[in-house]
């Protein structure tokens, strides 16, 4: 057995126990449109287009308590007909989980960087609107949603260079009405843009098998 299997073994056998993700159970689906706000050619490769998301709590604490709060979201970059899935969580810098006390004082990071193009990139976003968005619940988020927007600035950074707008995200809807039914997987280890990369690779494998046994534990897609 592969140390990326024995390592995943206990998240598949968490997710079994509580027929749901072990981490990041509770969330709400929305979504909306994404439009890019850097360059063309500059950084990484996200262009205008349609992308669903997902906000959620780590430990899936309950109400507006403290937590790890979680964004992913998916969307599809130029012709390419894979989707592009991305997933962050609040953090104090590139790479340092911090738990946050309000979705509007989160900033999210991908805790692991992106290759592309011979370069090495991060990406980090936080909420532009509202502007005050107290406490961490997910059912204030989804009764936000169905009453307006939320907004999203998208920003990258080179290695280690100094973060630059790259998009701005606006999820206007939730979208568990209208979603199929089930529970939707993201994977950042498997969906990628053409030509971008999850690094470093040794820590992409362990991730991949770990939200592979997540799924199989929970029996989602």
């Amino acid at each position: 057995m592969k140390v990326s299997e024995v390592a995943a073994l206990p998240i598949r056998a968490g997710a079994a126990m509580r027929h749901a993700r072990l981490f990041h159970p509770v969330g709400v689906l929305c979504s909306g449109n994404i439009t890019r706000t850097a360059a063309g050619g500059r950084g990484l490769p996200l262009s205008d287009g349609e992308i669903v998301g997902r906000f959620s709590k780590g430990a899936g604490t309950p109400g507006a308590l403290p937590d790890f709060a979680g964004l992913a979201w998916r969307t599809h970059t130029g012709g390419d007909t894979c989707p592009w899935d991305v997933l962050m969580v609040s953090a104090a810098a590139r790479v340092a989980l911090r738990p946050t006390t309000s979705w509007s004082s989160a900033v999210f990071s991908t805790l692991m960087p992106l290759g592309y193009g011979g370069n090495v990139y991060w990406l980090r976003a936080r909420l532009s609107s509202p502007t005050q968005f107290d406490g961490l619940s997910v059912d204030d988020m989804r009764e936000h949603l169905q009453a307006g927007p939320v907004v999203l600035d998208v920003e990258q950074a080179q290695g280690t260079g100094s973060f630059d707008r790259l998009a701005v995200i606006e999820f206007d809807r939730a979208a568990e009405s209208t979603w199929p039914p089930g529970d939707m997987a993201f994977d950042p280890t498997l969906n990628l843009a053409d030509g971008v990369s999850l690094l470093p690779q040794w820590l992409t494998s362990i991730r991949r098998r770990a939200y592979r046994s997540s799924r199989e534990g929970r029996d989602a897609d």
